[in-house]
């Protein structure tokens, strides 16, 4: 379900001394946003070579040129869709730190594509391997940024110098992702300071 067929031609480098071509990109661009449309409308079966090609208007000969199968572009979708969350600018002090990272996360899981993307992913960790790597990624970047808070917390007293940071985006994400999965909508945004407060008491 996920290989090209006939692919004979080997993935070419798109950059020139370091630099990507910008039609290249542009062309990329459209791959990945038109795959994104396909796998968010109908899921992992939804992405053929075909569909992509004729929802995106890029040749089926580029697709074959830039990825060496229907895996290698779902990876470079779902890599085109993570982003890692950060503390807004401009934010200082542990707890408005906490909760702004926590309102910034509750927000991206409340935008109507991401939670539709979502259930895809789950399904396509059983299809391609390559999907468990960049779920790791994605929560050891999002396990990085959390430590940054942490160590604020630390640092004022708030939080214990032996804290499991890994446990504290159990206890923080655990209701967001369930609100994302089960609710949708608003309603990760609607439990970000309850979260919060839940947390900051259970290490009062």
């Amino acid at each position: 379900m996920y290989d090209f067929r006939h692919m004979n031609a080997k993935p070419t480098s798109a950059k020139a001394d370091g630099v990507l071509d910008p039609r290249v990109a542009r062309s990329r661009a459209r791959v990945l946003d038109a795959a994104t449309q396909l796998l968010v409308e109908g899921g992992p079966s939804a992405l053929t070579v075909d569909a992509i090609a004729a929802t995106s208007s890029v040749a089926k000969s580029t697709l074959y040129r830039h990825w060496s199968s229907i895996d290698d572009l779902v990876v470079d979708v779902l890599r085109h869709n993570l982003e890692t969350t950060h503390v807004p600018d401009g934010v200082e002090g542990f707890e408005a730190s906490l909760r702004a990272l926590m309102g910034a996360i509750a927000t991206r899981a409340s935008e109507p594509e991401w939670q539709r993307i979502l259930p895809a992913l789950f399904t396509l960790k059983q299809h391609v391997s390559a999907i468990e790597t960049i779920a790791e990624d994605d929560q050891n970047e999002q396990l990085n940024e959390l430590a940054k808070v942490v160590d604020l917390g630390i640092a004022e007293g708030r939080l214990p110098a032996d804290i499991d940071v890994e446990f504290a985006m159990f206890q923080l994400m655990g209701p967001i992702v369930l609100a994302t999965i089960a609710v949708g909508g608003d309603a990760p945004l609607q439990l970000v300071d309850r979260v919060v407060d839940r947390f900051l008491a259970s290490w009062a």
